[in-house]
């Protein structure tokens, strides 16, 4: 008796399971690899990505993975407004008594005398496919819920990951923070424009610039951002405009009452103001119980403020108590989107997706 045949069969009816689990079961999710779009720190240090793939808010911290998954409901694309009526096709001349008796007289062809052409009805027009929104925003709020800007809304999930509210936001949004009892909001408009909106209803408490630029902002949004806006330790409000290297400062409950300005020397003068160019300002972000703000901008922005040369991106950092700036040169290349700041790391998103660290004190 061959035993060949046998062995083989059973050897495939062994292995079959096993290959078809390993097809089943899905990668498991990991953002140093595939993360990408945006990214919201907590306090904590962890951050809080959004994964396409399962539509879902994934907490992770360095060093302990993955802390929590929330699948939300996103809403859909708001539909574009109707194109217009195409333009009425050009009538055939109506047939007239006139015409009847010529086709008598002179014995017009039936096919060739002139008829009244009855109106066509429209053709139905096939409704298009839903599709979601994307996030490009999101913080969360003391009460666990989550503030997501996305299709030029302001979308408030609760911590089940439901929509609570939708609001129309007026023109795109470059930053947003968790506030003193508020939520605040910074546009991408010329001069800076913020707004801080109300933890329950998402009402506007007060505003800081120019709001008539958010019409234009909305009609012909900006490519680049040129403002960028950080909070304190305290909750105290910064706004970088442009390419000034100091610092508009706003109380958070007071708003736009007695603003001040704070400047900042390296090496004991005044640093010059950056070339912003066609990628405009990058990201600023508070270090986590430290009066320290960090920025982040490219080597050719920086030819005019004294800073050493670097082939990567540089870090800017604003010693908020002693009005100190320093230049912090990385090895990364430009793209990458500074995105977090950890004891010793700052964190960036990769241009092709995943996490990239350089160094800070």
């Amino acid at each position: 008796m061959n035993l060949r045949p046998l062995l083989l069969l059973a050897a495939l009816a062994l292995s079959a399971p096993a290959h078809l689990r390993a097809q089943a079961s899905p990668q498991p999710w990991d953002p140093t690899r595939s993360a990408g779009r945006w990214a919201f720190q907590e306090v904590d240090g962890s951050f809080v990505f959004f994964d396409p793939g399962t539509r879902s808010l994934r907490t992770w911290m360095k060093g302990s993975g993955l802390l929590s998954t929330l699948p939300i409901a996103l809403p859909e694309v708001r539909k574009a407004a109707p194109d217009p009526s195409p333009a009425p096709a050009k009538a055939r001349p109506a047939a007239t008594d006139y015409d009847a008796a010529g086709a008598i007289l002179y014995g017009i062809p039936r096919h060739q005398r002139a008829k009244a052409e009855a109106p066509r009805p429209a053709a139905p027009r096939a409704p298009e496919p839903a599709c979601e929104a994307v996030p490009e925003r999101w913080v969360i709020d003391s009460y666990s819920r989550t503030w997501m800007v996305c299709d030029g809304r302001l979308v408030i999930f609760t911590k089940d990951g439901q929509i609570e509210h939708a609001s129309a936001l007026p023109a795109p949004v470059e930053d947003m923070a968790v506030g003193r009892e508020g939520i605040l909001l910074l546009f991408r408009t010329p001069k800076p424009y913020l707004e801080k909106r109300d933890l329950r209803t998402g009402a506007v408490l007060w505003s800081y610039g120019d709001r008539t630029q958010l019409r234009d902002a909305a009609a012909q949004p900006l490519l680049v951002p040129l403002n960028r806006m950080a909070l304190g330790a305290d909750g105290t409000v910064y706004l970088a405009e442009g390419p000034s290297l100091a610092l508009t400062v706003l109380d958070p409950v007071r708003g736009p009452k007695e603003p001040g300005q704070t400047f900042f020397t390296c090496r004991d003068a005044l640093p010059g103001r950056a070339m912003l160019g066609s990628v405009g300002r990058g990201p600023m972000l508070s270090w986590a119980g430290k009066d320290v703000l960090f920025s982040v901008f490219t080597p050719s922005q920086l030819k005019s403020c004294n800073a050493p040369e670097s082939k990567g991106l540089v870090l800017a950092r604003f010693d908020l108590l002693n009005g100190a700036l320093e230049w912090l040169p990385t090895p990364l290349p430009e793209g990458h989107r500074l995105v977090g700041l950890l004891d010793r790391e700052a964190v960036f998103l990769a241009p092709g997706g995943g996490l990239a660290y350089a160094p800070i004190h």
